[in-house]
């Protein structure tokens, strides 16, 4: 199987993430997607909902959607949640699966200040959508950026423009989430008065 692993504090998990993992899936072919939410993000300051409530969010958005799935490893495993290690993870236990690894242009374009590249780009193949504000990267791009442009597949379908951010303001003002968020998750996040506290950018 040809399987996209799509990363994220997912806090909350949102709408634009579902447009990204379900266009994914088209543009490489893909036989299923598993959303992996992350522990402790070792770039990020901590997150904003305990890793249970992103997981259980991640399941909800996840229940209605054809070859969506949910993977806990990074909130099961101790210590900062590393890409390479996720990717060492499943490698290890479906080594008959070819994994790629969904990844913004964003994100992308700073591979080199993540935990141990050079061995994480060699794991994988990667899938790289177009980000709003960035215009899509060139194969020197993506060379420069330390990427094999052999080994990466561009998405460039458009996507909602929705951030977690955005979701949190809106949440803790007690302003309703439609068109933002699977409505699951806004029940959820309203069931358990998560962002009601001060949110940080």
């Amino acid at each position: 199987m040809r399987v996209g692993l799509l990363g994220g504090t997912f806090d909350p998990i949102h709408n634009g993430h579902l447009a990204a993992a379900e266009a994914a899936r088209r543009c490489a072919g893909l036989d299923e997607v598993l959303l992996v939410p992350a522990g402790r993000p070792p770039h990020k300051r901590g997150t904003h909902a305990p890793a249970r409530d992103r997981l259980e969010m991640c399941r909800l958005a996840a229940r209605d959607i054809p070859g969506l799935r949910v993977w806990d490893v990074e909130v099961a495993r101790p210590g900062l949640s590393y890409t390479v290690d996720t990717l060492l993870a499943f490698r290890s236990g479906r080594p008959q699966d070819i994994p790629y690894l969904l990844l913004g242009w964003d994100a992308a374009r700073q591979i080199r200040t993540w935990h141990d590249p050079v061995r994480l780009v060699a794991l994988a193949d990667m899938v790289i959508f177009s980000r709003p504000g960035l215009a899509a990267p060139a194969a020197a791009d993506l060379r420069a950026a330390g990427l094999d442009p052999e080994r990466v597949v561009l998405c460039l379908e458009p996507t909602p423009d929705v951030t977690a951010t955005q979701v949190r303001r809106r949440a803790a003002q007690g302003r309703p989430l439609d068109g933002l968020v699977p409505p699951t998750v806004a029940d959820y996040i309203a069931g358990h008065g998560l962002y009601r506290t001060r949110v940080r950018s």
